[in-house]
C-alpha cells in the first residue's frame, strides 16, 4: 500500500507541476521526480491492448532448447509463463493511445498534405546539420536496437498506395508507389476496432537482431557454411578474420549474415560484428567455470548475458548520451541502478524491490495496464533517419588521413562488406567514432533515403521520408497535436507555438494550413527549435518522443522476467551475472579493439566523439 501511495503522490505532483511548465524547466531536484511521476501516470493511461480473441497460440518448447524457465526461446514465447504468447513473433503491436483514437486515415485525409510535398519542402536535407557532441556510432546503435524490438516485415505485394507527384518534381512516372503494410488477419473480436498489425520480430529486449527470431535463423548464425549442425561449442560462426559471414541465400550479393540484416549499412555491420565477437568471448569465459556443460547450454547462457549487456548499455550509456543533461543522466542511470546508485549496488546488492530506489532491473515483473508489446506509437517516435549522414569518410586511426570516401549507398546493403576490402575494421570503427550523426530537425532527412533505389528485382524506387509520413497516417498514429494531448501534454495552438524558427513557421503554414494537421514526425522535428515546449537542453530528440521513451524504455525491462525476478545469478550463472554487472561499451571495445583504446580513453561516453589520430 505504501508503494501505491508513493506512486499516487508522484503522479499527482507531476500532473500538477505540468500545468505550469514542462518538466525540464524545473531544477534537477524537481525535474527527476516529476519524470518518475509522469511515468506512473502513463503506465495507467497510455498502455492499450490490441489482441482480441482468439489470441495467438504459442508453440510447444523445442526439445533442443533448455528449460524455458531458464533460457529465452528463439521466437520470444514463454517469457511470461502464464501467457506464453505474450511478446512472441506474430503478436500484435500494442498502443499508447486509446484504441478508438487509432483508426487509420482514409483518403483524402490520408494524402493531405501530399507526403511527397512534405518530404520535398520540410524534410529534404539542404545542408548536413550535425550533432557536435555525438559520434556516428550513436546512429548505428539506434538502428541496431530497433532491429531487436520491432519490424512490420514485408509489405503487402498485392495492395499499393499511389502518391501524386507535384508539378516540377523529377520523380519518374508521375506517381509514387508505396506498398501497404501487411495487416493482421481479422478475428471475431476485431469487430468495430481499428486495423492491427503484427511484429515479425520478438517484442522482447532479447538481442534477436543478433540471434534471430526463429529457430531456423538462429541455427544459421550458429552454423559453419556447408555444415548441417550448429557449432558444438555454443559460439556464433565468424570468418577466420573475425568478420561476419556472407549470407549464402541472400538475394543481395555481399550481404552479411545476422539475426536481422535488413536495411543493412556499415554501422550495423560494425555493431553486429562486435557483439557476435562478444557472444563468443562470453562463451569462452563460461566454459572456464562450467567445463562440463553442453554447447547448447553455453549458447543459451551467453545469449542471456549479451542481451542484458545490450539493455544495460542502452539504458546507462546510449540514452544518457542523447539526453546530455543532468536530469537525463540521473533518470536513465536510475532506471538500471536506482537512485541508490551503482556504488550502493556493488557494495550491498539490491536493497529491496523498489524500482525507484534500486532500479527496474531485478524488480518484480509488472505489465501494468496491458499485456506487454511494442507499440505503433513507439515505432513512430523512433523514426530518426536524420541521424544518418549521406557521405562517409573512412580515415586511418594513426594519422586521420582519408583512405576511402563513399556515399550512403556505397556503404549500404552488400556494399558494406566491400568497405573492408579497402579499410580495416579498426579504421572503420575509428572513422564512425570520430564523425557526427545528423540532428533531428527539419530539413535534415538524408536525400539518399528520399531517392532509395530498389534493393531487389521488382522492388520500387522509394522516398523513405514520404513513406514515413504515410505509414503513421496508415497505421492510425495520431497527428502531432492530438498525440500530445493524449499524452497529457500541451498542444501548440499555432505554428508560432510549435517552433521559434520563423522560416519553419512560414513553411509549415503554407503546407499544412492548420496546426492540427501537422504530422507527428514533422512536429517532433520542428519542436527541436522551440524555447517553450521543445527539445530539453542537451537532448538529441524532442520532449514529445521522450514521453513515449519514458514509458516504453522501462517497460522493456519491467515486463521481461529475465530482467525481473529471473535477473539473478541462479539463472544467468554467477559468472554471467558478474559479466553484465562489470561490463559496458568501453570494455567491449577494449576487449575486441584494444588498438583503439588511445582514442576513447578520455571520452565520458563511447557515443561522444573520440580523439583523432595525429601524424607522429
Amino acid at each position: 500500500m505504501a508503494g501505491s501511495l508513493f506512486e499516487t503522490v508522484l503522479g499527482g505532483t507531476a500532473r500538477f507541476l505540468s500545468r505550469f511548465q514542462p518538466w525540464h524547466k524545473y531544477p534537477t531536484v524537481i525535474a527527476v521526480p516529476t519524470l518518475a511521476g509522469l511515468r506512473v501516470n502513463m503506465r495507467h493511461e497510455n498502455l492499450y491492448d490490441t489482441e482480441t480473441a482468439p489470441q495467438p497460440g504459442a508453440p510447444q518448447p523445442s526439445p533442443a532448447q533448455l528449460d524455458v524457465r531458464e533460457a529465452r526461446t528463439a521466437d520470444g514465447s514463454y517469457n511470461d509463463l502464464a501467457h506464453p504468447w505474450m511478446g512472441m513473433v506474430g503478436a500484435r503491436f500494442g498502443r499508447n493511445m486509446p484504441i478508438e483514437r487509432t483508426f487509420g486515415e482514409e483518403e483524402p485525409a490520408l494524402m493531405t498534405p501530399n507526403p511527397r510535398v512534405v518530404s520535398n519542402r520540410l524534410l529534404a536535407r539542404k545542408d548536413f546539420i550535425p550533432v557536435p557532441h555525438l559520434n556516428t556510432l550513436a546512429a548505428a546503435w539506434l538502428q541496431f536496437m530497433v532491429h531487436d524490438w520491432l519490424s512490420h516485415g514485408e509489405n503487402d505485394p498485392n495492395d499499393k498506395y499511389y502518391v501524386d507527384i507535384p508539378e516540377g518534381d523529377s520523380w519518374p512516372g508521375g506517381k509514387m508507389e508505396v506498398l501497404k503494410t501487411l495487416r493482421d488477419g481479422h478475428r471475431p473480436g476485431d469487430a468495430g476496432r481499428p486495423q492491427a498489425y503484427t511484429n515479425v520480430e520478438t517484442h522482447w529486449w532479447d538481442a534477436s537482431q543478433i540471434y534471430g527470431s526463429t529457430l531456423e535463423r538462429q541455427k544459421k548464425v550458429r552454423t559453419r557454411p556447408g555444415d548441417k549442425d550448429v557449432l558444438p561449442d555454443g559460439k556464433l560462426w565468424l570468418q577466420p578474420n573475425g568478420h561476419l559471414p556472407i549470407a549464402a541465400d541472400a538475394k543481395i550479393e555481399g550481404l552479411e549474415l545476422a539475426g536481422v540484416n535488413g536495411n543493412w549499412w556499415i554501422g550495423l555491420s560494425v555493431m553486429h560484428t562486435l557483439f557476435a565477437r562478444e557472444h563468443n568471448a562470453v562463451v569462452d569465459r563460461l566454459r572456464i567455470d562450467y567445463p562440463t556443460e553442453s554447447g547448447e547450454w553455453l549458447f543459451q547462457k551467453a545469449r542471456l548475458v549479451v542481451s542484458a549487456l545490450l539493455a544495460k548499455i542502452h539504458t546507462v550509456e546510449w540514452t544518457p548520451a542523447l539526453m546530455n543533461s543532468p536530469e537525463g543522466r540521473v533518470a536513465m542511470r536510475a532506471n538500471w541502478w536506482g537512485l541508490a546508485g551503482e556504488t550502493f549496488y556493488r557494495a550491498f546488492g539490491r536493497g529491496g524491490e523498489s524500482e525507484i530506489l534500486f532500479g527496474v532491473a531485478g524488480s518484480p515483473v509488472n505489465h501494468h495496464a496491458a499485456p506487454y508489446a511494442m507499440t505503433e506509437e513507439f515505432a513512430a517516435c523512433y523514426r530518426m533517419h536524420p541521424l544518418m549522414p549521406d557521405e562517409y569518410s573512412f580515415r586511418s586511426r594513426r594519422n586521420d588521413k582519408e583512405l576511402l570516401k563513399r556515399d550512403l549507398i556505397g556503404v549500404a546493403r552488400g556494399n558494406a562488406s566491400d568497405v573492408y576490402n579497402h579499410v580495416s575494421f579498426s579504421d572503420v570503427v575509428y572513422s564512425l567514432a570520430t564523425s557526427h550523426p545528423g540532428a533531428l530537425c527539419l530539413h535534415n532527412y538524408p536525400n539518399t533515403l528520399r531517392h532509395l533505389p530498389p534493393k531487389r528485382e521488382n522492388d520500387v524506387l522509394t522516398d523513405l521520408a514520404a513513406t514515413d509520413i504515410l505509414r503513421d497516417r496508415e497505421r492510425g498514429v495520431p497527428r502531432y497535436c492530438e498525440f500530445r494531448r493524449l499524452m497529457s501534454m500541451r498542444a501548440p495552438k499555432s505554428f508560432e507555438e510549435l517552433t521559434d524558427n520563423k522560416d519553419w513557421q512560414k513553411e509549415l503554414r503554407e503546407i499544412y494550413g492548420d496546426i492540427e494537421k501537422v504530422d507527428l514526425l514533422v512536429g517532433t522535428l520542428a519542436e527541436s527549435q522551440c524555447s517553450r515546449n521543445g527539445t530539453p537542453p542537451g537532448f538529441g530528440f524532442s520532449d514529445t518522443a521522450f514521453r513515449i521513451f519514458i514509458l516504453m524504455a522501462t517497460r522493456r525491462l519491467k515486463s521481461d522476467r529475465f530482467y525481473g525476478e529471473d535477473f539473478n545469478a541462479d539463472v544467468y550463472t554467477p559468472t554471467g551475472f558478474a559479466w553484465v554487472r562489470d561490463n559496458g561499451m568501453r570494455s567491449v571495445m577494449q576487449r575486441h579493439m584494444p588498438e583503439l583504446a588511445v582514442h576513447f580513453a578520455d571520452c565520458r561516453s563511447m557515443f561522444f566523439p573520440w580523439a583523432k589520430g595525429t601524424a607522429g
